[in-house]
């Protein structure tokens, strides 16, 4: 009897003593969240005050202007300053500014970093310039003058006029042709490019250091042709070189025709020009003094024309490996040059047929920087 009492007594104890442990749970959970809304509101508003503020990549623009745009000063909250807000401020406001990155630093730091905007070129567009920068943002509009050192930009039709607009034009591949031309300029390192003329897409135009014409067609390929370009100006043309320079394509090269020449005589490529079907080329030959070509067939060997007077190669490019004095024959197309100078003989499209002393021949003074279809790592090697 008095067993079966304290089992049942036992029994009816159970819930309570559970219900005592679940009630002390309960206010140790509202407890830790009450406590952790009292530290975020004391966080809010007494705590993580900003008392330090540090901008860095700016010299245009005066800290307070900084400041004053992206609405940051000290003694504000850091928990609470929206830094995508300050981000944005800057940039919608500040037009030299590019990028900018606001970070906090508990417990009372706003660092401010930011990319100023670069001049990359003078957009001619009626009667006044309009500067454009690096990432396509017109910086400012109808300056009188262009700001030089930078290229000009003909043949553009501008759309957006106001500061802080992004590139656009009425031809909108121009606009696309353009943002990607002066970065590729930019990344090759290019310099001394004084106009691009872009009055027709399918026949672009650059001036180099005021004295070299740069035709290089469509946009096709675009990067590959100005790296070909570089490296032939940089190691194949002389300092005072003046002419024309015509981008023919992969396979028939570039020429080169000095200033006091009529380019009308020269046998049209342009056709070629835009439509590669070759994706790799060596440069690897050189013109240094406009008297001596040292070329690499595809074979390898070696052809040297030293002032006119020796001719030696393989012929599977189709110039001659018959070696005389001053009158050789090519092979397989009758191309000659006579007195040390050479005529358009080559067997890539142009024989003597057609493009020899007739016209293009060795009295002319034109100069063919021909590159046979190599591998293209060799460029920086011409």
């Amino acid at each position: 009897m008095n067993g079966t009492y304290k089992e049942n007594r036992m029994t009816s104890q159970r819930p309570a003593a559970r219900q005592r442990t679940v009630n002390k749970r309960n206010i140790y959970v509202a407890s830790f969240f009450a406590a952790a809304a009292l530290l975020l509101i004391m966080s809010m508003f007494l705590f993580f005050n900003v008392s330090d503020i540090k901008i860095e990549g700016v010299t245009l623009y005066e800290q307070d202007q900084i400041l004053g745009v992206g609405g940051v000063s000290t003694g504000q909250n850091l928990v609470r300053t929206n830094t995508d807000i300050v981000e944005k401020r800057l940039k919608d406001t500040l037009v030299y500014i590019d990028d900018v990155k606001v970070t906090k630093k508990f417990p009372s730091t706003i660092v401010i970093s930011c990319t100023e905007a670069k001049k990359a070129a003078d957009i001619e567009y009626k009667n006044s310039y309009y500067v454009l920068s690096e990432s396509g943002k017109i910086l400012e509009t109808k300056n009188p003058d262009p700001t030089g050192e930078i290229p000009v930009v003909k043949g553009f039709e501008l759309k957006s006029l106001s500061q802080g607009d992004k590139l656009a034009s009425e031809d909108s591949f121009k606009a696309d042709i353009l943002e990607e031309l002066l970065k590729d300029l930019n990344n090759l390192g290019f310099e001394n490019i004084d106009t691009i003329d872009l009055t027709t897409r399918s026949d672009i135009k650059l001036m180099y250091d005021g004295r070299l014409e740069i035709k290089m067609g469509s946009s096709v390929d675009m990067e590959y042709k100005l790296t070909y370009l570089k490296a032939v100006i940089d190691e194949s043309i002389t300092a005072d070189y003046e002419g024309t320079l015509i981008y023919n394509g992969a396979d028939s090269g570039i020429s080169a025709i000095p200033k006091s020449q009529d380019e009308s005589s020269v046998p049209d490529t342009s056709s070629s020009a835009d439509d590669d079907s070759s994706s790799a080329v060596s440069a690897d030959t050189s013109m240094g003094d406009g008297n001596t070509w040292n070329g690499n067939d595809t074979n390898d060997t070696n052809d040297t024309w030293n002032n006119g007077d020796t001719w030696t190669g393989d012929d599977t490019q189709g110039y001659g490996d018959n070696t005389g004095g001053n009158t050789d024959t090519a092979d397989n197309n009758g191309g000659t040059y006579d007195n040390g100078t050479a005529d358009w003989g080559y067997d890539n499209g142009y024989t003597d047929n057609g493009y020899a002393d007739n016209g293009y021949g060795d009295d002319q003074g034109y100069t063919c920087l021909l590159y046979t279809s190599d591998a293209a790592d060799e460029l920086d090697g011409v």
